[in-house]
């Protein structure tokens, strides 16, 4: 399966990075240790793609899943069968307001 994602997910990731250095003092192995949480928590989307919560309108079709330690990694994606392919349109952290910024992400892949 070919994973898409959002052109500002790097951004997600580079913020996420960014927070928890300054919030740890510059622990640069919790970062990473997010890193490895969110890639398992791709791989895991992508062993079981329809699996997670359903979204409403206006963000039908999508689906969200948290992950990682304390479930504190969020993701929002879609999955496209045909395709074959997953759209993710963020990555986030702790308590972000990832609803707003997925509506604001989505028309990318519409």
């Amino acid at each position: 399966m070919r994973v898409i994602r959002h052109p500002l997910v790097a951004r997600d990731i580079t913020a996420l990075m960014d927070h928890i250095i300054e919030a740890t003092d510059g622990n640069f192995a919790a970062a990473s240790r997010r890193l490895d949480e969110i890639d398992a928590l791709v791989s895991d989307i992508i062993g079981n793609p329809m699996s997670g919560m359903r979204l409403s309108a206006p963000l039908g079709g999508w689906l969200v899943r948290h992950g990682g330690q304390g479930y504190r990694i969020t993701i929002v994606f879609r999955p496209d069968r045909e395709a074959d392919c997953l759209f993710i349109a963020l990555v986030a952290f702790g308590g972000q307001d990832w609803m707003t910024t997925s509506e604001a992400r989505r028309s990318a892949f519409d």
